[in-house]
């Protein structure tokens, strides 16, 4: 419980830094906010295109980001979009020491990293990532926590072999199998996606492999939400599984595969929940319905087993 309770406070502290002036993010990390800026505003522009660094996250320990991508990471060791803040609160308040957890989109490894943290040393994490530059990033940032296994793959409905698309680094948290996902987005305009072939298999298939059964899955795949559904239909119907945490988007940004993914879930007897701004659930049976009413374009669903 101590532990919790820390890590909501530092949580807590990088909420307010996120969302006050500049001078509060100054003072929250001085140094890094100079240079953070420096980068961003002057180096950037003029041809520096990527800055390695190390970021301190908030519940201990650091991990490598590059910017100006990872700026939020690197100023207040949090992601800083208000879904994200709350799927750590969600995590803080659920995951316990012992639990596995699947990680489907893991990027640079930050909920890897803060899912290893809450599960300790007899816990299990599998993250799982695509993009071959990105998964060189998360195997560094494992290094040293045995509890994480990093799995370079796209998660799919079949195994074979997937053609998966790769952004430059500040944008490569949208890697996709769906290249069109982003289409219309400004920042897509004369950018060309790096085609490359990955393994591709079902998650069912991987937890069989490694026999871990993980009690939290999150998916983060940016258009692929069906097809990762479709290969999670046995661990639905075990009995450790409790939680699956998706971003799902609202229909203006093309959410056909989230829509799939939530009626195959709800065939499967897993209900939706909205995650409060503690971290706790609440019952969200029209998920279009309360992006709209909160107004926002996308956030972090919570489904669970119908009791």
């Amino acid at each position: 419980m101590h532990k919790q309770q820390a890590y909501l406070q530092a949580l807590a502290d990088a909420e307010r830094a996120a969302r006050g002036s500049h001078l509060q993010r100054l003072a929250f990390a001085r140094g890094r906010y100079v240079l953070g800026m420096i980068h961003s505003k002057l180096l950037y522009p003029l041809g520096v295109r990527r800055l390695k660094r190390n970021a301190p996250l908030f519940f201990g320990g650091a991990m490598e980001v590059g910017l100006p991508a990872g700026l939020d990471l690197y100023l207040l060791g949090a992601k800083s979009h208000e879904s994200e803040i709350r799927l750590a609160r969600f995590m803080i308040r659920h995951i316990r020491e012992g639990m596995a957890l699947l990680d489907v989109g893991a990027h640079f490894g930050f909920f890897s990293r803060l899912g290893a943290a809450l599960a300790g040393t007899a816990g299990r994490v599998i993250a799982v990532e695509a993009a071959g530059d990105t998964f060189e990033v998360l195997k560094r940032n494992i290094e040293g926590h045995p509890a994480i296994e990093a799995v370079r793959a796209a998660a799919s409905d079949a195994r074979g072999t997937a053609t998966f698309y790769e952004f430059p680094p500040l944008y490569s948290e949208y890697n996709t199998l769906e290249k069109d996902q982003f289409g219309e987005a400004a920042w897509r305009r004369g950018i060309t996606p790096r085609a490359v072939e990955v393994p591709a298999y079902p998650m069912d298939e991987l937890m069989e492999e490694r026999n871990c059964f993980p009690q939290f899955v999150k998916i983060d795949v940016e258009g692929a939400e069906a097809q990762v559904a479709a290969g999670l239909m046995r661990w639905l119907r075990r009995p450790e599984a409790r939680w699956l945490a998706m971003e799902y988007l609202a229909p203006e940004r093309h959410n056909d595969s989230h829509r799939q993914a939530a009626s195959r879930l709800a065939e499967n007897g897993w209900r939706p929940c909205c995650i409060r701004e503690d971290g706790t659930l609440e019952a969200c049976p029209d998920i279009e319905a309360y992006l709209k009413k909160k107004r926002l374009d996308s956030d972090n669903i919570v489904f669970q087993p119908k009791p």
